[in-house]
């Protein structure tokens, strides 16, 4: 057991709830609950990938021992967390990401789904959530900073591969050897480029999510029933994880402070609006919404937005969700960032909007990013030359700025809302409030189905 990659098997195999300190518990309800609110807001037929993937699982059958999250079917483990998984990343509106990842979108369907199907109480549902955590976002930072994008991998996609299959691994109890098998075995498959990036439409983004949370928790299955896998897949040789995707490695993290320090605790907060939070477009919309609240602007006002931002900001994406041009020309047309706003097209709605698309200019600015990660300085020039300014230096939602209870609460209802009645979101809520008292999160599950109109 000297190796990393054994270190953190045993470290998965053998966390009990017990173990966890009550920020890590009050964290992983929160968790849950961002989480839902995301997957119901993204089940809505208009949000092509999830619907596509449902239907095509639908059109399979399964054994109905799980729900699919926003559908009225159940289907077997591993496609309902294919499904749900994809659900996770598909409305861009989770949060709770640890290192390069989006994590909780990866491994909240992944444990939902086997949790339910192993008839798994709140308390296990968490351990393995901070599992899933640990092993994700360690794995991840042992690798090489920086490294995947500039290659064309996703993180969220890579290292959830081992998050989604550490999590399995704790619902089904597998000791320390076969966790590490599992790992191996997901580890084989891990992969997701993120060449979607370049897509005009937004329903190939969370395929790569969906396949983590897939391909984890199969992984743990057969691990589970006996199949070896490769051990070490985190050490350091030949045809492992970072001889694969990142050709160095920092193995130090792998066991820093493990067992004493769970990253489900050091999430990097939740999300205000429902887009990419990358680089400063999240510090970007609330400068302009700042700005044109303060001041009563009208769009017509509005000449130009020049973003002074971290370089890594989109820039001339396609995508809707990582486009810093359209969303910076809806806040400020429409003074807010809707639920709907990167499934609706806006640019075809709203004249002001495709105006504005046209004159926003991003400067990348790697002083401000190395004085304050994140930030974002916005300018407005308004017609007859006069120019408001506005800095935002965390980005809201973030452990500089977190988002309070009530405000994570409301953003919960708001988006289960458009799926679930008022009273049914309400009552997910409340469940999740006491994760750590329910018997069976079955009963959890089972409120995320939503019956064909």
């Amino acid at each position: 057991m000297s190796s990393g990659t054994a270190r953190l098997a045993a470290h998965a195999a053998g966390l009990r709830f017990e173990q966890l300190p009550p920020v890590a518990v009050e964290a992983a309800k929160t968790v849950v609950l961002d989480t839902l609110g995301a997957m119901l807001l993204g089940s809505a037929p208009a949000y092509d990938g999830a619907r596509i993937v449902g239907e095509m699982v639908g059109a399979f059958g399964g054994a109905p021992e799980c729900t699919v999250v926003g559908r009225d079917f159940r289907t077997d483990v591993a496609s309902a967390a294919l499904v749900n998984g994809v659900l996770g990343y598909q409305a861009d509106a989770e949060g709770a990401g640890v290192a390069r990842q989006h994590a909780a979108a990866v491994l909240v369907p992944a444990a939902l789904s086997l949790g339910e199907r192993e008839g798994v109480d709140g308390r296990r549902l968490i351990a393995a959530l901070a599992a899933g955590y640990d092993v994700a976002g360690r794995i991840d930072r042992a690798a090489e900073p920086g490294h995947h994008f500039a290659h064309s991998f996703h993180p969220s996609a890579v290292f959830g591969h081992f998050g989604a299959a550490a999590a399995a691994a704790s619902l089904l109890g597998l000791d320390a050897a076969r966790t590490e098998n599992a790992l191996g075995l997901a580890g084989m498959t891990a992969g997701g480029l993120a060449v979607w990036i370049q897509a005009e439409r937004e329903d190939p983004r969370p395929f790569v999510i969906g396949m983590a949370a897939h391909r984890g928790v199969v992984a743990a299955l057969l691990a589970g029933l006996g199949m070896g896998g490769p051990r070490g897949i985190a050490d350091d040789g030949k045809y492992t994880i970072y001889d694969a995707f990142t050709g160095a490695m920092h193995l130090d993290e792998l066991g820093r402070d493990l067992g004493e320090r769970y990253l489900i605790a050091e999430h990097s907060g939740f999300k205000r609006y429902p887009c990419c939070g990358g680089g400063g477009i999240h510090a970007s919309i609330a400068a302009v919404l700042r700005l044109v609240d303060e001041h009563g602007l009208d769009a017509a006002e509005i000449e130009a937005i020049v973003d002074r931002v971290t370089p890594e900001t989109g820039v001339g994406v396609p995508l809707k969700s990582h486009s810093t041009e359209y969303l910076l020309a809806v806040a400020a047309a429409r003074r807010e960032i809707a639920p709907d706003a990167i499934v609706v097209d806006y640019r075809l709605r709203d004249p002001e909007v495709a105006r504005l698309c046209r004159r926003v200019e991003i400067v990348p600015d790697a002083a401000l990013a190395a004085r304050s990660p994140g930030a974002a300085v916005v300018e407005l020039r308004l017609r007859g030359g006069r120019v408001l300014r506005a800095t935002v230096r965390h980005r809201p939602g973030s452990p500089a700025d977190p988002l309070p209870p009530e405000e994570i609460e409301a953003k919960f209802l708001r988006y289960a809302s458009t799926r679930l009645p008022r009273a049914q979101a309400a009552r997910v809520r409340d469940l999740v409030a006491r994760l750590d008292e329910l018997p069976d999160i079955a009963e959890l599950a089972e409120l995320l189905a939503v019956p064909e109109p």
